[in-house]
């Protein structure tokens, strides 16, 4: 089986953490976008969104793409509030790797520790990035020994800050050790061990080898990373600081030779018989897609995004989908970059696309005769009655909440069995905010609300 040349990553962890700025900084130092985007003047790629920017906080994830070398990347940049983790666990189940970033400064959070669970339970890779690096209270050792003392003995460093702090000027690696390496904040040559050990217990015939004084080859090892990281057995650690675009090229040099293609992580799936079937994830197999986000544009109205797991789709195609008696004809696929999207003439197993103008295609939904497993979603607990302000905005309210439930999971709407007014049950107060912020600004209905 042709194995895929893109590789899906979504950015998570908690806020913070620099993931946006991190993505940003890539699309740029890529060259996928032009300028120099930046949350801190609004003009970031993946913050587009107006709460977003009014908050300075990721509220709905974003798919960007770029390419370095020979792969080409679709990254998904996650929110890191818990307020907004619906976010992530879509996109979670969208890619085949979760990138947790952990700030430098901070340590491991809540958002850390959720979002490496959710990616284990999907089983899904997983990389640490320890970002801010240059942090005055930066301290990569006592950081590294955290996440060991959390995640286990799986938790390995592959790279190694070269000074911290203020004097953070570069990384190096542990698998291919630099000639010299004065600066380094921890003892390469004994990370370097450390990592062939734990690499070596994965293949019996290697630890021999080694316990007789053979090393392995450096490509060897790189094979036994990208597999283990596949399974969950192991769980890199690398360092960057994306504001001054320290170790940026490093991190996706061992993107590019690490992170699971999809064909490495194994899909099941639901027959029409009702069996349990592995997805072929192959170009040339019958289509198999998710869907795992929507939002509701201004400007190209309902945008559905897909993860393609197997075969190939196009314009005008007709398709099986979960929950519809009728196949569905496809409307154009899009290529997406934050809120920019470009038509293309079809995708294939691999790719992540968003089609627009798709009423049958909901968060969820199954494209293909296979039926995938559903997205767990957190259950909404945190309730509040709304109406219009505005008495004669009633059956616009309906529709402007109706949008509002497509685009998130984690919303549900119900009815006040003894005053029928309408209720809106969310993750918090917060999130509760800002989808009404979002529906002033969206649909211009200001709403009145009782606990």
């Amino acid at each position: 089986m042709a194995r895929s040349s893109w590789r899906n990553l979504a950015i998570c962890g908690h806020a913070a953490a620099g993931k946006t700025t991190l993505v940003d900084r890539l699309l740029a130092e890529t060259g996928a976008v032009s300028g120099s985007p930046d949350v801190t003047d609004q003009t970031s790629v993946c913050d587009f969104d107006e709460e977003e920017k009014a908050h300075g906080h990721t509220i709905e994830s974003s798919l960007v793409h770029l390419s370095h070398r020979d792969k080409k990347f679709n990254l998904i940049d996650t929110p890191g509030y818990s307020d907004f983790v619906g976010g992530m666990i879509g996109a979670i189940a969208a890619v085949d790797c979760a990138v947790v970033c952990i700030n430098a400064h901070n340590g491991i959070q809540l958002n850390s520790r959720r979002a490496m669970s959710e990616a284990e339970r999907a089983g899904i890779g997983r990389m640490i990035v320890i970002t801010k690096v240059d942090d005055a209270q930066s301290d990569f050792a006592a950081l590294l020994e955290q996440c060991r003392e959390i995640w286990g003995s799986a938790v390995v460093p592959i790279q190694v800050p070269l000074g911290q702090g203020d004097a953070f000027a570069g990384v190096a690696s542990t698998i291919e050790l630099p000639g010299e390496a004065p600066d380094a904040v921890t003892n390469l040559a004994h990370a370097h061990e450390q990592l062939v050990e734990k690499l070596v217990e994965t293949d019996e015939t290697l630890m021999e080898q080694y316990f007789e004084g053979v090393m392995p080859e450096t490509e060897t090892l790189r094979r036994l990373l990208r597999e283990g990281i596949s399974s969950g057995a192991i769980v890199p650690v690398l360092c960057t600081s994306a504001t001054t675009n320290i170790g940026l090229n490093e991190l996706l040099d061992q993107w590019v030779d690490l992170a699971p293609a999809p064909q490495d992580i194994e899909r099941t799936a639901i027959a029409a018989d009702g069996t349990e079937v592995t997805v072929e994830q192959s170009a040339d197999a019958d289509p198999v897609a998710r869907v795992f986000k929507v939002r509701v544009d201004p400007f190209v109205q309902k945008l559905s995004y897909m993860r393609i797991l197997s075969g190939t789709l196009a314009k005008d195609q007709s398709v099986h989908v979960s929950g519809v008696r009728k196949d569905v004809k496809l409307n154009p696929l899009l290529r997406v970059q934050g809120e920019q999207t470009e038509a293309i003439e079809s995708a294939s197993a691999g790719e992540i696309v968003a089609i627009a103008k798709m009423e049958d295609l909901h968060v969820g939904s199954s494209v293909g005769e296979l039926t995938l497993p559903p997205i767990e979603f957190p259950e909404p607990m945190v309730g509040l009655s709304i109406s219009p302000t505005n008495r004669g905005d009633e059956n616009k309210l309906s529709t402007a909440m109706h949008k509002l439930t497509e685009e998130d999971p984690t919303l549900k709407l119900s009815r006040d069995p003894q005053t029928s007014e309408m209720v809106m049950t969310g993750t918090s107060e917060l999130h509760l905010q800002i989808l009404r912020e979002r529906l002033l600004r969206r649909d211009k209905i200001e709403v009145d609300t009782h606990e």
